[in-house]
């Protein structure tokens, strides 16, 4: 019986790898995300429940866009039972996904006190018994906003962000 039960699943997972390939996935989407340094961001991957009953194989996936390095996996869950094997010190216990959300379709990825170092591309699969969704986000990672003032010689000051664009035209003109 146990034997019986260990091939079964292993015919499951091959059909899913068949009706649903690794890459492409039919329903992919992409998306851009900004965060700053310190933040904590989440990424949405979001599917449909056919049955509740079923639990989807849900794999979040990471890839440093400057460097390339390797394909790091930062959350697995087959059958409903989540997998820490696969995971990297530097995401250890700084990502999440939320498990009671997988029976209604949510498979957001959470990612706490962001880094520069956390810039790159996260890719969401799930695997569904009669489809699949892929989900690509792009996450932009900026230093903390730095403030300086400028001060110009007719008495108008100004205070900047960094990451903000200001127009100073209009002062420049106000001080001829």
């Amino acid at each position: 019986m146990g034997r019986d039960l260990l091939h079964l699943g292993f015919l499951v997972t091959v059909l899913q790898q068949l009706a649903c390939p690794a890459e492409p996935c039919g329903n992919t989407s992409h998306t851009q995300l900004h965060a700053q340094v310190g933040e904590n961001v989440s990424m949405s991957c979001n599917f449909s429940v056919y049955d509740p009953r079923e639990a989807p194989m849900v794999q979040w996936n990471y890839w440093n866009q400057t460097n390339n390095t390797e394909n790091i996996n930062l959350y697995i869950s087959r059958n409903g039972n989540e997998n820490r094997f696969y995971y990297r010190p530097h995401f250890e216990g700084r990502t999440w996904v939320n498990a009671t959300g997988l029976v209604h379709g949510d498979a957001t990825l959470h990612l706490a006190g962001v880094t520069t170092s956390d810039q790159g591309n996260f890719s969401c699969f799930v695997a569904l018994v009669v489809d699949c969704v892929s989900v690509e986000v792009q996450l932009w990672v900026s230093e903390h906003h730095q403030q300086s003032r400028l001060e110009l010689d007719c008495g108008l000051a100004a205070t900047c962000f960094s990451g903000l664009v200001l127009s100073l035209a209009a002062a420049v003109t106000l001080c001829v």
